[in-house]
């Protein structure tokens, strides 16, 4: 006989006799196959017509049913690229409640995915707390994703596909989202000192040093108005008495205390901004709050020659 034609029939024979013994698939079994394949259909009909939020939701639906089904590896992969293009374009639309959302459903599988925290983070700060008027609808998150970020990169990690990444430059601006929410809260004390930690970790950024500057002369502008408004409220013979009360003593010197802060913060971004070139109306606008101060501060100088050595010494040019 044949071998080959042997082995033939042989081989039906025994695919017969495993059909006889074992018969049809049980009809529990036909319909999990059905099932699956009903799913999974949902999914790539979804997917084929680019309906990116209707595919999610079934490759979802797929995974909760079949976790370890045939199609679930490759499911599982769709939605990381699927997820990571829906956060680059909320992201370009400047859709911060779906960037967030988005953002979320990857953290909770990838938790530190630093490119995600970040952008988070980075856009929320840009588009929202800079804003003119600022919105604080998702600071909290801005600061949490940030506070997320910093310890990341203090232990070392870096931002993926960022060729000259710059650790203290990126920690400099995570660092500005926590003193601007502290700023919000009226936490000025830690506020100034964020704003200040920002600016050590990157001097030679123009946009960082000039919005950290700026911020602490704001917070010490409006200290200061507070100050006079209460020294100003003191009875006018009281502030004009040859021997001061220990009451109006001890809100002169609480005034010229916070005087000489605004002072040198004024002075700092004053020097700072025309040595950078920095926009000449903002650094006029400042220039002139720091004239103002300190003639109130130093009345005897008409002059103005001690602002000048002040200026000076931080390096600005000649007015």
């Amino acid at each position: 006989m044949n071998v080959r034609r042997a082995l033939a029939i042989a081989g039906t024979s025994t695919l017969a006799a495993l059909f006889s013994i074992h018969g049809p698939l049980p009809a529990a079994a036909q319909e999990v196959v059905q099932d699956e394949g009903a799913f999974y259909r949902a999914f790539h009909e979804a997917s084929q017509a680019g309906d990116t939020a209707r595919a999610l939701e079934a490759a979802k639906a797929y995974l909760e049913k079949f976790p370890s089904g045939q199609y679930a590896e490759f499911i599982k992969k769709w939605q990381d690229t699927a997820r990571m293009t829906q956060l680059d374009v909320a992201i370009k639309e400047k859709r911060t409640a779906d960037m967030i959302k988005v953002g979320e459903e990857i953290l909770a599988k990838d938790p530190e995915n630093l490119n995600v925290i970040y952008a988070l983070a980075f856009n929320i700060r840009r588009n929202e707390l800079l804003a003119s008027p600022p919105v604080f609808q998702n600071a909290a998150t801005a600061v949490d994703q940030a506070k997320r970020a910093i310890a990341l990169i203090e232990a070392g990690k870096t931002l993926t596909g960022v060729a000259n990444f710059d650790k203290d430059a990126t920690l400099a601006w995570l660092t500005q989202i926590l003193a601007i929410n502290e700023s919000k809260n009226d936490n000025d004390a830690e506020a100034i000192r964020l704003y200040e930690k920002s600016t050590a970790l990157a001097p030679n950024d123009p946009m960082i040093v000039a919005r950290n500057t700026l911020g602490v002369v704001a917070l010490r502008q409006g200290k200061y108005a507070e100050l006079a408004k209460a020294y100003n409220a003191l009875p006018e013979a009281d502030r004009a008495a040859p021997e001061p009360t220990p009451e109006v003593k001890a809100a002169r010197e609480a005034l010229y205390l916070e005087a000489d802060a605004l002072i040198e913060a004024a002075a700092g971004f004053v020097a700072y901004g025309r040595t950078k070139g920095l926009p000449p109306a903002t650094v006029d606008r400042v220039n002139q709050l720091l004239e103002t101060v300190y003639k109130g501060r130093f009345p005897e100088d008409a002059t103005l020659e001690g602002l000048k050595k002040i200026l000076a010494g931080k390096g600005a040019p000649p007015a």
